[in-house]
């Protein structure tokens, strides 16, 4: 989450597509006084073997002091079709899950891939996630949702579990997405599949461009004192805990080396 100077982050982690009038949205209630509405995030287009790492900003969300049951997210065409399978700073503050890795590594409150399709993500009754607690909202700042989503277009590609696991010699990379070189032994992962690179696509196979979406469908309530509020906990088995003796009091310092492997 920042605030705008604030969004909630989400991360779609990476899109696998396999392969057009949008609605912008659309709103119902359901049992409870349960809210849910559909959203699309803005149109971006894929080729075979192309990627797309993009951040929206100000994106379409439930807004003001409310508690969220569930979230999910699947990639459509300009038709509505789905079935795509989803994968594995200035002026504003990121606003982290209260999970236990350091600052910048696992810090997004969803993450979707295709290892998620099918779980549910409803939280039940009494529980919710807060949000918009104008207590917690800094003076002079909004808060807003940000959207990453990080798409590769698998058709026709020669490798394709080797272009979803971002090797370096499938993109023909050599530097990073800030022009530096990448690390001895570096042998793939976001580093090497950023924006506008290019997976190896199989000789004199063409195809054509894709229009797609994220498409998201949220649920929400009205906040209430009945609501028992939970928090999002994201854990990583790579985490290295240290102990650090303080002068004052023992202290713990977290470093989930997953962060690595992207990097």
């Amino acid at each position: 989450m920042l605030f705008v100077s604030q969004d909630w982050l989400l991360s779609s982690a990476i899109l696998l597509l396999l392969l057009g009038t949008p609605l912008s949205h659309a709103l119902w209630n359901t049992q409870n006084n349960i809210k849910e509405a559909v959203f699309l995030s803005p149109k971006f287009e894929l080729g075979p073997g192309s990627v797309l790492d993009k951040y929206y900003y100000d994106i379409e969300f439930p807004r003001g002091h409310v508690a969220l049951k569930s979230f999910n997210g699947e990639v459509v065409d300009e038709e509505g079709d789905g079935g795509h399978r989803v994968l594995h700073e200035s002026d504003h503050i990121i606003v982290r899950n209260s999970g236990i890795c350091q600052k910048n590594s696992l810090s997004q409150y969803f993450g979707l891939g295709s290892e998620t399709r099918g779980t549910a993500t409803d939280i039940p009754d009494p529980f919710g996630i807060e949000i918009g607690n104008p207590a917690e909202i800094p003076d002079g700042y909004e808060e807003k949702w940000m959207l990453n989503v990080h798409a590769i277009d698998t058709r026709g590609v020669q490798d394709r579990s080797g272009c979803t696991e971002c090797r370096c010699d499938l993109y023909n990379v050599t530097m990073d997405q800030y022009g530096q070189p990448l690390r001895p032994g570096y042998l793939g992962g976001l580093h090497c599949c950023y924006d506008n690179t290019q997976c190896r696509v199989k000789e004199g196979f063409e195809g054509p461009k894709r229009s797609l979406y994220l498409k998201y469908t949220v649920k929400w309530v009205d906040w209430d004192n009945s609501v028992v509020p939970v928090k999002i906990y994201i854990l990583d088995v790579t985490d290295k805990l240290q102990v650090l003796n303080d002068t004052n009091a023992m202290s713990t310092e977290h470093n989930c080396v997953v962060s690595e492997f992207f990097r």
